[in-house]
């Protein structure tokens, strides 16, 4: 059964991407699993942590959860289970080894508007839970709703389609049925007049893919004018390790996540030395 994780600290931008996260499980047919996380060290010379007060703070979150858990069952018209876990220590440790029990299709993961620094709920950055984690992360804007994706979005840098994880995208394009554009944005006239990656077109022609040249001095402006110009439902970046690509550098990466109105999923490049 395919999983969907989705991180929870009650803030309006992790509950939104909740009800997005539920309503993504039905219909994908994928179970739900909440997890929210107690950090350490949560003491403060104000008020000293003692084993009663830390018990509670537990019983607390696992209450919340719960209800939580029970409002997307309803949600979701009690199509998917809906799991809750309630963990102690790092936040990015925690979600990181439940998803690897779970091997979830995407960790759901809310953005707060209005934040120029991009910056997650718990204050953890952005980039971090997508250059760091091992899965594919779905980003969902504080006031987007879910709706039915019917075209979704993949953009990539034409010179470097090797470490492209094509397996993974496959599999999550099956899952969701949609038309596919493959976008590449280049400040240059020159890279335009690129030559399509034959092999990934080929490997992708079950989806009927249409590729498009996008000149853009800026690749996140150009990204986000195509997906308004295209009616895209869902735009999927390949991130890596030490950066996104080439196109996608640090310079760059945070403007395309803040800067679009849609849902990102950013999918874990391969890595170049298990590459045969």
């Amino acid at each position: 059964m395919k999983t969907i994780v989705a991180p929870v600290d009650f803030s309006k931008a992790s509950l939104n991407a909740a009800n997005y996260a539920a309503d993504l499980a039905a219909y994908i047919n994928a179970d739900l699993v909440l997890i929210n996380v107690v950090q350490l060290p949560i003491a403060t010379v104000e008020v000293p942590l003692t084993e009663q007060l830390f018990g509670e703070m537990i019983q607390s979150a696992n209450e919340d959860l719960d209800h939580l858990a029970a409002s997307l069952k309803i949600r979701a018209k009690n199509k998917i289970e809906v799991r809750a876990e309630v963990s102690v220590g790092s936040v990015e440790y925690q979600i990181e080894s439940l998803s690897k029990e779970r091997n979830p299709f995407a960790i759901v993961m809310g953005l707060q508007e209005g934040k120029e620094a991009a910056r997650f709920f718990w204050g953890s950055d952005s980039l971090f839970a997508i250059k760091h984690s091992q899965f594919p992360v779905l980003i969902v804007p504080e006031n987007y709703s879910f709706k039915q994706i019917t075209r979704i979005g993949m953009a990539i840098d034409c010179s470097s389609t090797e470490t492209l994880p094509v397996e993974t995208i496959i599999s999550h394009l099956s899952q969701l049925n949609a038309k596919l554009d493959i976008i590449y944005v280049s400040s240059s006239k020159e890279d335009i007049k690129i030559e399509k990656p034959i092999s990934l077109v080929n490997r992708l022609n079950h989806f009927h893919p249409e590729f498009h040249f996008t000149e853009n001095d800026d690749p996140a402006e150009g990204l986000k004018e195509f997906s308004v110009q295209h009616g895209l439902d869902l735009l999927i970046i390949i991130s890596r390790k030490h950066g996104f690509r080439d196109l996608f550098d640090e310079r760059h990466a945070k403007k395309i996540i803040t800067h679009q109105s849609i849902p990102i999923l950013a999918i874990p490049a391969l890595n170049k030395t298990h590459l045969s």
